[in-house]
C-alpha cells in the first residue's frame, strides 16, 4: 500500500509533485488526472479501473493493511494455497509443493457474487432487523411492566377505601414491593436494550466496512476481507441468539 496517497506516485518517481485524485488498486498506487488517462491507455494496465482518492481513503484500514503482493518475495500473487487459504507467489510454490495449490483468478473471480459474499451480506440485513425486533420487544415489555404496576397500585388505592387502617400499612408495603420489583425489571431490560444498541452500533458500521469494501475494495482484498468481517458477523449473531430467548 502507498505511503503516501495525496500526491501522485508516478509523479513522484520523476521528481515531480503532483496531486493525486485517482487511486488504482490493482496497481495500489495513486495517480494524477494525467497519469490516469495514460493508465487507461497502456496495453497493461487499459484493464485496471481506477477509483477516485476519496473512495479509497473510505475503505476500512484493515482492508486496505491486506497485502496484494509476496512480502516474502516482492512478487505479485498469481497462486493459492487452498491448504493454508493463502495466497502465494510463484516463487511461494517451492514451500507449498504438498498442497492443493490453484491459480489466484479462479478463487478470486467474481468474489463479490459468490455465495459466501452474498449470504454475509444477507446476514447484515438480519442482524439489524433480529436487533430491532429484540429492541421493540424490550421496550414492549418495559411498557407492560409499568401498565400493570399502575393497574395493580390503581386497584390497591381503589381498595384502600373498603379496607380499615389495619390494613394501611400492608398497602404501603405491597406498592413498595411493586415499586422495587418493577424497577429492578426495567433495570434489567434497560441493560439488555443498552447492549444491543452498542451492539447496533458496531454492526452498522461493520455492515459500512463491507458495503464499501464491496464498492472499491479490489476483489483479492474482498476475497481475504470476508474471513475477518465474517468472525464479527458471528460474534455478533451469537451475541443476539444469546439475547433473543432473555424475557
Amino acid at each position: 500500500m502507498a505511503t503516501n496517497t495525496s500526491i501522485c506516485g508516478i509523479c513522484s518517481l520523476r521528481q515531480i509533485t503532483q496531486t493525486s485524485n485517482h487511486w488504482c488498486p490493482q496497481c495500489e498506487e495513486a495517480l494524477c488526472d494525467e497519469c490516469r488517462d495514460h493508465h487507461k491507455l497502456l496495453k497493461v494496465t487499459r484493464s485496471h479501473e481506477p477509483i477516485p482518492i476519496s473512495d479509497y481513503k473510505s475503505i476500512p484500514s484493515f482492508i486496505n493493511d491486506i497485502q496484494q503482493s509476496c512480502i516474502y518475495h516482492n512478487e505479485q500473487y498469481q497462486q493459492y494455497c487452498v491448504e493454508h487459504a493463502l495466497p502465494i507467489c510463484f516463487k511461494c510454490i517451492n514451500d507449498h509443493r504438498k498442497c492443493n495449490v490453484t491459480t489466484l483468478e479462479k478463487v478470486i473471480n467474481n468474489v463479490k457474487t459468490s455465495e459466501q459474499f452474498l449470504d454475509l451480506e444477507s446476514r447484515f440485513d438480519d442482524l439489524l432487523q433480529n436487533i430491532d425486533q429484540i429492541e421493540k420487544d424490550r421496550h414492549s415489555n418495559v411498557t407492560k411492566i409499568e401498565e400493570t404496576k399502575t393497574r395493580l397500585v390503581k386497584e390497591i388505592q381503589q381498595k384502600r377505601a373498603e379496607i380499615n387502617k389495619h390494613l394501611d400499612n400492608l398497602e404501603k408495603q405491597i406498592i413498595k414491593d411493586l415499586d422495587e420489583q418493577a424497577c429492578q425489571n426495567c433495570k434489567t431490560i434497560q441493560k439488555v436494550i443498552s447492549s444491543v444498541k452498542e451492539k447496533e452500533i458496531i454492526i452498522s458500521k461493520c455492515q459500512t466496512n463491507f458495503q464499501k469494501m464491496k464498492q472499491y475494495a479490489s476483489d483479492l482484498q474482498t476475497f481475504l476481507g470476508i474471513n475477518k468481517i465474517e468472525m464479527k458477523v458471528y460474534e455478533n449473531e451469537q451475541f443476539l441468539h444469546s439475547k433473543s430467548g432473555a424475557a
